[in-house]
């Protein structure tokens, strides 16, 4: 089924999740696309009343990670983050560089992440970025080292369910990992565990981080979701995906 972008409203929304729940018959819904999280959460008690579960963060711990909000995030839960700051206008952007140095990455709220060497590379960005998605945009200052993604699942009490962690190998020209493998390193699912304490997350996420020079984890964006890559978690025999839906039925994983 095909469901209507968030950006038509609720009712649409509503409206066509009742249709295919009349169809099929939903028992589990977990939302795959950050810009569809706003409205399950703003739907998850109609959802309730007609015996569909979910696993979803509060409202509280959605906003938490969000990146213009991971610098606080870092300080309430031990978290190495890069230098970031939110900015709104143009004129905000060409003073940006003192508390952010160049290279820094301009990044959508949702998507979208360029890296700038230059004033004039940023502003080029900036006007792509607040076509595509709106202000504000995030600036936040570029890790050298090698990048690492944790496919993460929390029980919504503060415990990590389970998690599994994967170095990219094969980027997409947007960036994104095309190929990776799956990492045991002790370090790493601390960093999982840290986030999942300070904010007693509920349900899925992905966290993206780069491991510096010295070996040092720097958190760079956490996404509400699982990411594509999660089957990953089943291949390397922690079936993350199934454990969500015990959780959502009331089960003990």
């Amino acid at each position: 089924f095909m469901l209507p972008y968030p950006s038509q409203g609720l009712t649409a929304f509503w409206s066509r999740l009742e249709y295919i729940h009349s169809k099929v018959g939903l028992d589990v819904i977990i939302p795959t696309l950050d810009a569809e999280l706003p409205a399950f959460l703003d739907l998850e008690p109609k959802l309730r009343e007609l015996g569909i579960k979910t696993l979803l963060p509060t409202r509280e711990q959605f906003t938490l990670r969000e990146k213009g909000r991971l610098a606080a995030l870092g300080i309430k839960s031990g978290i190495l983050v890069p230098p970031t700051a939110v900015v709104n206008t143009i004129e905000e952007l060409s003073r940006v560089h003192h508390r952010v140095p160049y290279p820094l990455f301009v990044k959508g709220l949702y998507y979208g992440a360029t890296l700038a060497h230059s004033y004039d590379e940023a502003t080029h960005a900036f006007y792509k970025v607040v076509a595509q998605w709106g202000i504000p945009v995030v600036v936040q200052g570029q890790i050298s080292g090698e990048e690492f993604n944790i496919v993460a699942l929390g029980d919504g009490e503060g415990g990590l369910v389970g998690a599994v962690g994967m170095k990219k190998l094969v980027l997409t020209d947007k960036g994104k990992g095309w190929a990776g493998i799956t990492v045991n390193d002790p370090a790493l699912l601390h960093v999982a565990k840290q986030f999942m304490s300070a904010t007693s997350w509920r349900g899925p996420c992905e966290i993206e981080l780069m491991r510096d020079k010295n070996g040092q984890y720097h958190l760079i964006e956490i996404n509400p979701r699982f990411p594509a890559w999660v089957y990953l978690s089943a291949g390397a025999g922690m079936n993350l995906p199934y454990a969500a839906v015990e959780l959502a039925l009331g089960r003990k994983p």
